[in-house]
């Protein structure tokens, strides 16, 4: 994590590493060519001699230039003016995190001067640099050596903006690093192998939230037969690894205010069960818990930033494996709500999960809404690719919120069906429903039968399935590993109190 600091602009007090930025056709903006004018027009004549054209997220590296203090000068393209808008800043600050973590670069002093020559908040795109810096600078290193010359180094960031933006930006960026620390854990926890990050590791790391004032509670196997989470329970039976609800409540608005349920789907590692599926489709399913992350992350970012909201996070924890007493295709599974279920694909289990989950939550807490989010179906990853994650919603109201949002966080949604057409092809001839649809709408057929554990409670499902990974399919996240998708999503959605 960065230490940040936020001062007044002062051109004499720079030193070590200085970024300044640039538009499209080299245009420098306000206080780059205030640095480029007193230190002899050194900025323009290396653009002059190189390809930078100031696009958006170009990078021109300007080392040694003999500038006393100086030890490197950074220019980062934004691109046109006119296109620059909320996220500009963050999407253009991943590469530079990472640019300059190549460089080995300890320290970063930031002209933020240019933002008011743009129309963009200048409060916001800074908090959107240091968090697009955290993005890019994060780094997954815990289990590899690494020698010590290639070893993380960037330490401090100093932002220097205009005087009157001092005081807002500071507090902005506090609540940042609260957010960007919820991120990362849902990274890490993303990241670690399955032999490592199991259902226990996700109820310690939930335990640990105790200390930032969230009520944790812990549901283990006796106490998840007792409730009734039978589905849930169905897909664990073949590990040796004991499931868990986990569920954690903050109350920051207050008594007397409805609370808002986040459901994660935390499978830590998926098989298939016995429609197992093939080696090269195992490959990766640890992050099958990116959603149960995603919400421990959230809780861990909400808690940090004190928000003025009434949240319960709900991680639903199995390894779906096989053994003896694994569930086998065909196999009838009572849910929680009394709903029976054929389990016609084995492989199709994180819905039984969320279903349970959701219907548990419901029944206890009454919330005034609840959304999941689960890496849930390769057809919405194939529909939707990296770009987007697929939205579907019995409110209106929750999907304008929602995507909003993303939009504004850059965890974009994409709104897709359900209805009727889709529960339909759910039936089957010996329980109330089967747990998978046949071979088209896969996306739309999933989310339909989550919706069966909702009644009629105000709802989302959020199927992360191709963002959750950053590099799994092209069009992604410029990052690397995990890319903690739906922790800032959430937390905004949550805030803005819609």
């Amino acid at each position: 994590m960065l230490t940040v600091n936020v001062t007044a602009i002062s051109l004499a007090k720079l030193k070590k590493t200085v970024v300044l930025f640039a538009f499209s056709g080299n245009k420098l903006g306000p206080r780059a060519a205030e640095f480029d004018k007193a230190h002899d027009g050194l900025v323009t004549k290396v653009i002059k001699m190189s390809r930078f054209h100031g696009d958006k997220g170009q990078i021109l590296n300007i080392p040694s230039p003999h500038l006393g203090a100086i030890e490197r000068v950074v220019v980062l393209g934004w691109g046109g003016k006119a296109k620059i808008k909320e996220g500009t800043v963050r999407k253009a600050a991943v590469t530079l995190g990472k640019a300059l973590d190549q460089y080995g670069v300890k320290e970063v002093t930031a002209l933020m001067g240019e933002v008011t020559s743009v129309k963009v908040d200048p409060i916001m795109a800074s908090a959107e640099l240091v968090e697009g810096m955290e993005l890019g600078l994060y780094r997954y290193d815990v289990l590899r050596k690494v020698s010590e010359s290639q070893k993380p180094s960037m330490s401090k960031l100093t932002i220097m903006v205009d005087s009157k933006y001092v005081k807002a930006t500071a507090n902005i960026v506090t609540l940042v690093a609260a957010q960007t620390a919820g991120c990362n854990l849902a990274r890490d926890l993303v990241n670690g192998p399955a032999n490592i990050v199991n259902a226990d590791t996700l109820v310690e790391e939930a335990k640990k939230l105790a200390d930032l004032g969230v009520k944790v509670e812990i549901l283990r196997q006796k106490e998840l037969e007792k409730a009734g989470l039978r589905m849930l329970l169905s897909v664990n039976k073949g590990s040796d690894v004991a499931p868990a609800l986990i569920v954690m409540k903050w109350q920051g608005a207050g008594k007397g205010k409805p609370f808002k349920a986040v459901v994660g789907k935390g499978v830590t590692f998926d098989t298939g069960g016995y429609c197992i599926k093939p080696a090269q489709g195992m490959v990766g399913m640890k992050a099958d818990m990116a959603g149960a992350a995603a919400v421990l992350g959230m809780m861990k970012a909400i808690a940090g930033r004190k928000s003025a909201v009434n949240v319960i996070g709900v991680c639903g924890c199995v390894e779906n494996m096989i053994n003896g007493q694994a569930t086998r295709p065909s196999d009838v599974i009572t849910a929680y709500n009394g709903k029976t279920v054929e389990i016609n694909n084995t492989d199709a289990e994180g819905r039984l999960v969320l279903g349970d989950a959701m219907a548990y939550i419901i029944d206890k807490e009454k919330p005034a809404e609840v959304i999941d989010i689960a890496t849930l179906t390769g057809a919405c990853m194939v529909a939707l690719g990296a770009a987007y994650a697929g939205l579907f919603s019995n409110s209106p109201r929750m999907v304008k919120g929602l995507q909003e949002a993303g939009e504004s966080t850059g965890e974009k949604l994409w709104h897709l069906p359900i209805g009727p057409e889709y529960t339909k092809m759910l039936e089957s001839k010996v329980a109330d429903l089967s747990n998978i649809g046949g071979q088209y709408g896969g996306a739309c057929t999933a989310a339909a039968f989550l919706s069966e554990f909702v009644d009629k409670t105000d709802w989302a499902h959020l199927d992360i399935a191709g963002v959750g990974m950053a590099e799994k399919i092209p069009g992604g996240m410029e990052i690397t590993g995990a890319s903690g998708f739906g922790v800032r999503l959430l937390t905004r959605y949550l805030e803005a109190g819609r």
